[in-house]
């Protein structure tokens, strides 16, 4: 890597959403290199004024030829990838940053990176900069507290019975209603059944309502699991979204249908739109032996519903970006260069990259 205060070179697997959001954040004062395998995310890229090349995350040959010429690579990829490209940035020596909730295969290619790499899984909004709070919150109170998080993109406004429009990854989104959710229950790792715990409650006056979904607390739970005596995780969604979802998944019978579910849901739900992100975060316990509660929200937009990218990619794609310059200035050091939850949330959110969300 660069010495601290010059830029760096970072090549970024997947120029979709994400992958092409975070480009445009680090354009101004890094070297980046867009590697992808369509052709329609690569025109995007090169009409963006960014340097792009052809790659396919799955090829080795692809992935070794852009690694040779870079200093950290970020995965802006279908999960499926997502280990293979952490092993290759381990191998070669590379910094590494991803957005998914890390599994065994990216934990084992952690724990081969070399001590003065940054190995960053989960470095989006959830995981992500979500864990950065629930932590942070954590922290403020006696161990043995009760975190509860709730986490949303959802359309900023409702236009179908569903309330939901094809924001992020759809095959993403029906694993993280089908598979079980990981949580913490009276001190014990435990998985509780997706689309359970649903909770109805209002953020900013609005009435909104929140489900256990899957995939979002893999690496936060180890890091909190010390101070946290129980931990769930909640999905936000408008009010009546479940209903209908468990319609179709158990009345309709498409639990064991997901090809013809997704094709159902991506042939009807409208694309694009505006989109914004809420976040709750609540820890419930006592501060030096007296009840006490911390409690965190934020939601998240584009200044105007033209703006180039949604609520969701940018700021995935700013929490990275922060890491990054953190990385570059020489401020992860130890058990930080591992884990990004480790940064606090409030030096992530005052930086530069969230300038254009409001609150």
């Amino acid at each position: 890597m660069t010495e601290p205060g010059r830029a760096g070179r970072v090549a970024i697997f997947g120029a979709g959403r994400v992958g092409l959001c975070l480009a445009d954040l680090l354009a101004s004062d890094w070297d980046v290199t867009l590697a992808d395998c369509t052709e329609e995310a690569l025109a995007a890229a090169a009409a963006a004024g960014h340097a792009a090349v052809h790659a396919d995350a799955s090829r080795g040959d692809d992935i070794g030829r852009v690694l040779s010429a870079t200093d950290l690579v970020v995965a802006a990829v279908p999960d499926r990838l997502v280990p293979r490209l952490a092993a290759a940035a381990a191998g070669a020596g590379l910094h590494y940053l991803d957005f998914s909730d890390p599994g065994d295969e990216v934990r084992d290619a952690a724990d081969r990176a070399a001590s003065d790499r940054a190995f960053l899984p989960g470095c989006g909004v959830s995981p992500g900069l979500v864990d950065s709070v629930a932590l942070g919150l954590a922290a403020r109170l006696d161990p043995g507290c009760d975190l509860d998080i709730r986490v949303g993109a959802i359309p900023a406004s409702r236009t179908n019975r569903l309330g939901y429009g094809l924001i992020w990854n759809l095959d993403g989104l029906l694993s993280e209603y089908t598979r079980p959710c990981a949580a913490i229950v009276e001190g014990e790792r435990v998985f509780l059944p997706p689309l359970s715990g649903r909770e109805d409650f209002a953020f900013g006056e609005k009435p909104y309502e929140a489900f256990l979904t899957a995939g979002s607390i893999g690496g936060l739970a180890p890091l909190v699991a010390p101070r946290a005596r129980n931990l769930v995780f909640r999905t936000i969604r408008h009010p009546g979204h479940l209903d209908y979802m468990l319609l179709l998944l158990d009345d309709l019978g498409l639990r064991s249908r997901r090809d013809l579910l997704a094709t159902v849901l991506r042939n009807g739900l409208p694309a694009g739109g505006a989109d914004m992100v809420l976040i709750e975060v609540r820890a419930d316990g006592r501060r030096s032996g007296h009840p006490a509660q911390e409690r965190f929200a934020m939601r998240l937009a584009p200044p105007t519903a033209a703006a180039p990218h949604g609520a969701l990619a940018v700021a995935s794609a700013a929490h990275a970006a922060a890491l990054m310059d953190v990385l570059r200035d020489g401020g992860l050091a130890g058990q930080a260069s591992r884990a990004p939850a480790l940064v606090p949330h409030e030096a992530i959110l005052a930086s530069r990259f969230f300038a254009d969300l409001r609150g």
